[in-house]
């Protein structure tokens, strides 16, 4: 009977934690789109979500992703580390303790798992995946450095980003 309890409390928790997310970000609006490409494979569609008709740093955002290949959690952390790499406010000191947030951050995925990552205003980055909790990392430069691989003007995928903030595919 505890065993059933417990499964059903596990049931329960791992529910509200997938929908909670999805549902906070229902009030906000979508901003843009893209898909991610390598060489021939499409990695993830991607939406650009806001408070406001535009991008700001002023306000809540989140990046939602829709995986279409399986990647490894080092695979992520990796390829994360790589583009922050290429932007001038990032140096390897920091790059060493933000590999910490990415460990704690990101999650292997599947094709077809959903995932966000969500700005908050007052310098905080929250990672979203299905079934489970936000892991949250107060730590703006971090923060703004990892959502700037998608939005930043240093990015390595300068299309996805104007179709991401609205300005043509």
């Amino acid at each position: 009977q505890v065993c059933i309890i417990l499964l059903s409390l596990f049931y329960t928790t791992t529910l509200f934690a997938s929908g909670i997310w999805r549902d906070s970000f229902q009030s906000l609006t979508e901003i843009g789109r893209g898909t991610l490409r390598v060489f021939i494979w499409e990695v993830y569609d991607l939406t650009l979500l806001s408070e406001t008709n535009s991008f700001s740093w002023q306000n809540r955002f989140v990046l939602e992703f829709d995986y279409k290949l399986e990647l490894k959690k080092d695979e992520v952390i990796e390829a994360s580390i790589k583009e922050m790499r290429h932007q001038r406010s990032v140096n390897n000191q920091a790059l060493a303790k933000w590999q910490k947030y990415l460990e704690r951050g990101i999650e292997p995925v599947e094709q077809g798992t959903r995932a966000a990552v969500e700005w908050l205003p007052e310098g905080k980055i929250a990672f979203h995946y299905d079934d489970q909790a936000p892991v949250i990392i107060d730590d703006e430069l971090f923060a703004r450095s990892f959502i700037s691989i998608w939005l930043g003007r240093e990015t390595s995928k300068p299309e996805l980003r104007a179709a991401l903030l609205g300005r043509g595919q």
